[in-house]
């Protein structure tokens, strides 16, 4: 494939399963620092949905841990416990 080929399939639809993404463009699952006390913030909400208006196919969060053990830094996203009942989104 040549590159402009590539770089114009970049743009097409595709298809994961049962979801289509509008092209293919993907955020990786990044820490944008905006989980104070391991719960996601209205701040992280409005980052991925701007992502989305901005064209980006798909976008991922990332560094979560399940489980107190889990835990790699302080404010990680955390989907423990009765926590998650609080959450903003």
């Amino acid at each position: 494939m040549r590159d402009t080929q590539a770089s114009a399939a970049a743009f097409t639809p595709l298809r994961i399963g049962p979801l289509t993404l509008r092209n293919r463009f993907i955020k990786a699952g990044a820490n944008e620092g905006m989980t104070p006390h391991g719960l996601p913030t209205q701040a992280l909400v409005r980052h991925h949905r701007d992502l989305a208006a901005g064209g980006v196919g798909m976008t991922t969060v990332a560094y979560a841990a399940v489980a107190d053990d889990g835990l790699t830094f302080a404010h990680q996203l955390s989907m423990r416990g009765n926590r998650c009942r609080t959450c903003v989104c």
